[in-house]
């Protein structure tokens, strides 16, 4: 019953919205089901420009299987796996809430995405061209779009690849292989820039469409377009239901919070540990000073009753 009064509380809410939130789930989806969009999205993320552009994209199959260690299968699902018409191979995900072990998870589907993407290109090619190029590997792209702080983020974008060591701190370096690249967005730190770059307009609408009131003047035609998609009038009471279930759904928001929970706690005895420290080493100095003030004076002592001149004596204390 409780359950069943949530739902509907929510539904009731999000009729009052004007758009609906686009990083939950089945928003997300959908905003990627029409390929055009998919298409200028990717383009805009990507930076592509003049050639290098895409042009045409398909989406493929989201669900990957995995072995488990004690046997069966487990399944990894992908929000978005396309492959554009030159052979580059795409993940996109949206991650709501922070999780332990991050950047294992974007390594691990960017590394589903390789495998999955290697495996597609060989089965494509001939037994002539694999016996001439059996290492070759297909280029593939694993875009984040994340709506939380993520620590390594210093701006609310970062190109991740493969780079030297000895590169570090060099501004012009480039990586030393481009077939795998890595965007992590991070949204919370998003503030709009000057110009109407197709990517600012696209990082508003994720930030911002759940509180707007109306479309933004001046946005490209595509962005207008996925706006009006998001408009929750537009939308069938099958969907409204599918998007209240996505915010219902307390699993993500357990995990997130108990992720926080395990920092926070760390963060705490890190911080409570380096302040007992220096506690206790101010006391422990505070305590040898004293107890090497009476060692010093007993000897001073001792030294003049055995004839050691005051002047001598000074001398020899003043030593360090």
């Amino acid at each position: 019953m409780t359950k069943n009064f949530e739902k509907i509380k929510q539904e009731t809410e999000l009729r009052k919205q004007m758009f609906y939130d686009p990083t939950l789930d089945p928003v997300f989806k959908k905003i990627f089901d029409n390929k055009s969009t998919l298409i200028n999205f990717l383009n805009a993320f990507l930076r592509l420009e003049n050639d290098r552009r895409i042009t045409e994209v398909e989406q493929i199959r989201r669900t990957v299987k995995l072995k488990k260690a004690g046997g069966g299968d487990s399944i990894g699902r992908f929000d978005i796996h396309a492959r554009t018409a030159d052979g580059r191979f795409v993940n996109i995900e949206m991650q709501r809430i922070d999780h332990d072990d991050f950047l294992d998870r974007i390594e691990l589907y960017s590394s589903l995405l390789t495998i999955n993407a290697k495996i597609t290109m060989d089965s494509e090619v001939s037994k002539d061209q694999f016996k001439e190029h059996p290492y070759l590997m297909p280029t593939v792209y694993s875009i984040w779009l994340c709506n939380f702080k993520v620590p390594f983020c210093n701006g609310y974008r970062e190109d991740l690849g493969l780079f030297r060591y000895s590169d570090l701190g060099d501004k012009r370096a480039l990586p030393i292989y481009g077939k795998k690249r890595y965007i992590v967005i991070d949204i919370t730190r998003f503030v709009p820039a000057k110009g109407n770059e197709l990517e600012q307009q696209w990082l508003e609408i994720f930030k911002n469409a759940p509180n707007a009131r109306r479309i933004p003047a001046n946005v490209a035609d595509e962005i207008r377009d996925v706006y009006e998609r998001l408009l929750v009038k537009n939308s069938t009471r099958d969907f409204l239901k599918k998007v209240v279930g996505s915010m219902t759904d307390k699993r993500e928001y357990w995990a997130g919070l108990a992720t926080a929970r395990r920092r926070a706690e760390a963060e705490g005895f890190a911080k409570g540990e380096a302040k007992g420290l220096a506690k206790g080493l101010a006391k422990g100095l505070a305590k040898g000073l004293a107890k090497g003030e009476k060692k010093s004076a007993k000897m001073a002592k001792f030294l003049q009753k055995n004839g050691v001149s005051p002047k001598l004596l000074a001398a020899a204390l003043a030593l360090k």
